[in-house]
């Protein structure tokens, strides 16, 4: 009997350890309050609002930009310092594509811009981005994105 009892305790550890709750599904309709994300993640770094930029953020948030990692907080604060030294960035977001699985979601999308030092001529810039998005608590937030710049025409 006590090797019963202590087969079913490892039974019932085993099973627990796996079990998890499923995920909370986004509403139907959520491709609008993705792409609502992403353009107001953009936006608050435009007007250097980074807190409100960071809320949009996953707890585990990174980014690949100009072939470097940032983790969490380190691409705004990048972005901060440039802006600081005299650099200005511009973003224009075209369409985003959004794909939804529960979730989870990924978009893509074009950002034609330009950069430049204040007061000097603004080059224009061509991004491809994309980015991961999870739908947890009611809301989504952005864990990861890509920006990769398009290479001049030369």
């Amino acid at each position: 009997m006590r090797r019963g009892l202590l087969t079913l305790a490892l039974v019932v550890c085993a099973v627990a350890g796996v079990a998890r709750a499923a995920p909370t599904c986004a509403p139907r309709g959520a491709s609008k309050d993705v792409e609502a994300v992403v353009r107001g993640w953009f936006g608050a770094f435009a007007r250097d609002d980074y807190a409100a930029g960071y809320a949009l953020q996953a707890p585990g948030f990174y980014a690949y930009d100009n072939g470097k990692r940032f983790d969490g907080t380190a691409l705004g604060e990048l972005l901060r310092g440039a802006k600081a030294s005299g650099t200005r960035v511009e973003w224009n977001i075209g369409k985003v594509d959004v794909h939804l699985s529960c979730d989870l979601a990924w978009a893509a999308w074009v950002n034609t811009g330009a950069s430049g030092k204040a007061g000097g001529a603004m080059a224009p810039v061509t991004w491809l981005e994309s980015a991961v998005l999870r739908y947890q608590d009611g809301r989504w937030r952005m864990e990861f994105l890509h920006s990769g710049r398009v290479a001049p025409p030369t």
